[in-house]
């Protein structure tokens, strides 16, 4: 009688309901850490199936758009932080179950910026990367300096450590020209902003003097100090690392991730390897770009309610630190971090600066357009030109501004 009342009562709700997923593609190794994840819902909700895919590519982006487009997209993805805006501005996604304030007390910040648009809340933080100063204890501890605190500190000591290694072909620091993360947050180390909001659009302030100056003194670094291989001008960051790896820079800002790769690469290194939070600008703050995702919830998905309890059991600690603390990152809810920092993969003396470093992170505007911004290459391009002296500061700015808001403007 038991058995024949659950299902005439409950017919309706153990019906097969399934949520389809998509997930950045972590690698094989990692696949079934959410797997698992996915399979623990599916037991605790019966009737629910999850049909799991993993994305990623150049195309990635794209496969999004054209989902969105043909009508058929995912249910819940791990959608980057740099896309939320986007989407949610095409209305492609749905609200989630929290206000900003809200998501304020249990996420890091700026990722709880990257899921805001007018101040709804489209998407619940996952992951977050940031980065932190890196150095070479021993080659430091030989040249008799001082972990650098300040960006002129950073100056100085790079210029010590190339003169006093010079025989070893050691650079003083890791310049990376051809990856905006590495000195696009020096405008707000300087005082300055990226842009400013007005109203419901944005404008470029990165002809400010704290934007010139910032972005001055980083190409300065290779352009008249040579603190740097001559072809960092190209490098990104797996350039950086290899660098590293190789033993060929003494200092750096880094991943966290990429800290673990270069170990991984040489693990005779992590004896002479130490981190710190980045450096203080002129501006009074050391604040860097957070990186990592979100986890939406499209709009045409049909089982919203389902997909919100998927999304709840995903961001528990629990189910975030198998994933997150296997590729290097950390999760982005507080309490996550708290663990991890606290006794989980980044409580060693190594890494648990970039817990630290997490609570100093901005967010890029948030703006539809900053996609499109970002993939222009023009940031890039006005700091090439200030490394290699074909444009002094105050003319690349002016441009790289005028560039930044004719694309806002679109």
């Amino acid at each position: 009688m038991a058995l024949a009342g659950c299902g005439a009562d409950d017919d309706a709700g153990t019906q097969e309901r399934e949520l389809s997923v998509w997930f950045n593609d972590p690698g094989t190794e990692l696949q079934g850490e959410i797997n698992d994840v996915m399979s623990s819902f599916e037991d605790a909700n019966p009737g629910m199936s999850v049909n799991l895919r993993f994305v990623g590519g150049a195309d990635t982006h794209q496969q999004y758009v054209t989902a969105v487009a043909g009508g058929e997209p995912p249910c819940v993805a791990q959608l980057g932080n740099t896309w939320t805006p986007e989407f949610a501005q095409m209305g492609a996604l749905a609200e989630v179950d929290l206000s900003e304030d809200e998501a304020r007390e249990q996420f890091v910040g700026s990722m709880v910026d990257s899921a805001t648009l007018d101040g709804a809340v489209y998407g619940y933080p996952y992951n977050v990367a940031n980065r932190a100063f890196v150095y070479r204890t021993d080659l430091l501890d030989a040249s008799g300096l001082e972990v650098p605190e300040t960006w002129e500190d950073v100056k100085a000591a790079a210029i010590t450590l190339s003169e006093d290694n010079a025989d070893e072909g050691i650079a003083g620091f890791g310049v990376i020209g051809g990856e905006i993360w590495y000195y696009l947050p020096l405008v707000w180390n300087w005082g300055g902003e990226i842009a400013v909001q007005d109203g419901d659009s944005w404008e470029a302030t990165m002809d400010s003097p704290e934007a010139k100056e910032a972005f001055e003194f980083y190409g300065s670094l290779l352009r008249d100090d040579n603190v740097a291989p001559a072809e960092s001008a190209s490098w990104v960051g797996a350039d950086a690392v290899q660098s590293l790896s190789l033993g060929k820079i003494a200092m750096g800002v880094f991943a966290s991730f990429q800290v673990k790769s270069v170990i991984a690469q040489a693990p005779e290194l992590e004896e002479h390897l130490a981190v710190a939070e980045l450096p203080m600008g002129p501006g009074g703050n050391n604040d860097t770009f957070a990186g990592g995702s979100n986890l939406v919830i499209f709009e045409d998905c049909e089982y919203k309610e389902e997909a919100t309890e998927l999304l709840h059991h995903m961001v528990e600690p629990e189910n975030v630190v198998g994933y997150t603390s296997s590729i290097g990152m950390l999760p982005a809810s507080l309490e996550g971090m708290e663990a991890e920092q606290t006794t989980g993969s980044f409580s060693t003396e190594l890494l648990s600066p970039f817990v630290d470093q997490a609570r100093h992170t901005r967010y890029v505007p948030a703006d539809p357009a900053w996609g499109e911004i970002e993939g222009s290459g023009a940031i890039i391009n006005a700091m090439q030109a200030i490394m290699g002296g074909q444009l002094d500061a105050d003319t690349a700015m002016d441009d790289l501004n005028a560039e930044m808001n004719s694309i806002f403007d679109e």
